[in-house]
């Protein structure tokens, strides 16, 4: 089993609420190739391509599909090494000694923006580690990824 705290990014995203991190595209495509497999939709696309000419895209959708799933079908965690290489925020932490930014004084700084902007809440969670600490939050937010909680379902909400 792994330890809550350890799937605390540097920016203070919970990796395990991060559908990459749940491998939901590796799943959904999975099951989407499934399905039109068994369906033998590849063939069909060929002959309809007649009367659709976007199916004759049908092979490099498959082909497109399959990249993602490779390219985002698993990420071991922000402290493991995943996640984007080239994170500005994990490189400040670390050079800074921070296990999370929400121990800056100078935090929200322009480094984590992007994530606030990206991400409803995250401003609020950082200030939540702020208040009870990481380990306690790491594990209230494992106990929301057990009833189905994932990062995707704030990010697909539009705004009203």
């Amino acid at each position: 089993m792994v330890d809550e705290s350890s799937l605390v990014g540097y920016c203070g995203l919970y990796c395990g609420a991060c559908a990459i991190y749940q491998q939901m595209i590796r799943k959904r495509g999975t099951q989407l190739l499934e399905v039109l497999d068994a369906y033998q939709l590849g063939e069909i696309a060929k002959e309809a391509k007649e009367w659709d000419p976007n199916l004759a895209h049908y092979p490099q959708f498959e082909d497109v599909l399959q990249s993602l799933m490779k390219m985002f079908g698993e990420c071991p965690s922000c402290l493991e090494g995943g996640g984007p290489p080239v994170c500005v925020i994990r490189g400040c932490c670390k050079e800074s000694g921070f296990s999370t930014c929400a121990e800056c004084d100078k935090m929200p700084c322009d480094k984590v923006q992007p994530q606030v902007q990206g991400y409803r809440g995250h401003l609020a969670m950082l200030h939540r580690i702020q208040e009870i600490g990481k380990d306690k939050w790491a594990k209230e937010m494992e106990r929301k990824v057990r009833k189905g909680f994932s990062y995707i379902k704030v990010m697909a909400k539009s705004e009203d």
